[in-house]
C-alpha cells in the first residue's frame, strides 16, 4: 500500500512540473520581414552601419503606444517596407522609455511615439518623423 501511495505522490509531483523550453528573441519586433538588429544598442547599430556602409533606421516606440502597435502589425510586415529597410539600412527598434531609446528621446527632445529616425554611422540625424506612417508614407520617408 505504501508503494502505491509513494508512486502516486511521485506521479502527481512530476505531472505538476513544467518543462521550460528555450526561446530565442533575435527579433525585437514580431513582424516577419525586417531584419532588426539583435541588440537594442545604438553603439552596435553604428558599428554595423560602418561595416556594411548603410544608414541606420531607428523605430522608437513604447509598450503603451497604440500607433506603434498599429505600425508593427500593419506597416512593418509589408514586403515593400522590409525590402526597402533591409536593402538600405541597419534596422534598430528601441523602447523610448528605456536605455538608448530614452537617451535619444531626451537628447533629441522627441515628444511623441512612434518616432522614426534615419541616422548616419556617427549617429547624426539625417531624417526624423514623429507619428504613425502608412506603408506609402514610410516608403517616402525612407527615400
Amino acid at each position: 500500500m505504501t508503494k502505491i501511495f509513494s508512486l502516486l505522490v511521485i506521479v502527481v509531483a512530476l505531472s505538476s512540473c513544467k518543462i521550460k523550453t528555450p526561446t530565442t528573441t533575435s527579433n525585437p519586433n514580431p513582424d516577419k520581414g525586417i531584419e532588426w538588429l539583435n541588440t537594442a544598442s545604438l553603439s552596435d547599430a553604428k558599428q554595423k552601419s560602418m561595416e556594411v556602409n548603410k544608414l541606420i533606421f531607428v523605430d522608437i516606440e513604447t509598450d503603451w503606444c497604440g500607433y506603434c502597435k498599429k505600425m508593427k502589425k500593419n506597416v512593418f510586415p509589408q514586403e515593400m517596407i522590409s525590402t526597402a529597410i533591409n536593402s538600405n539600412f541597419v534596422a534598430l527598434s528601441l523602447d523610448g522609455e528605456k536605455g538608448d531609446g530614452a537617451k535619444l528621446v531626451s537628447t533629441l527632445n522627441l515628444e511623441g511615439f512612434p518616432t522614426q529616425l534615419v541616422l548616419d554611422a556617427k549617429g547624426n540625424v539625417v531624417k526624423r518623423h514623429t507619428g504613425y506612417l502608412s506603408t506609402n508614407q514610410l516608403l517616402s520617408f525612407l527615400k
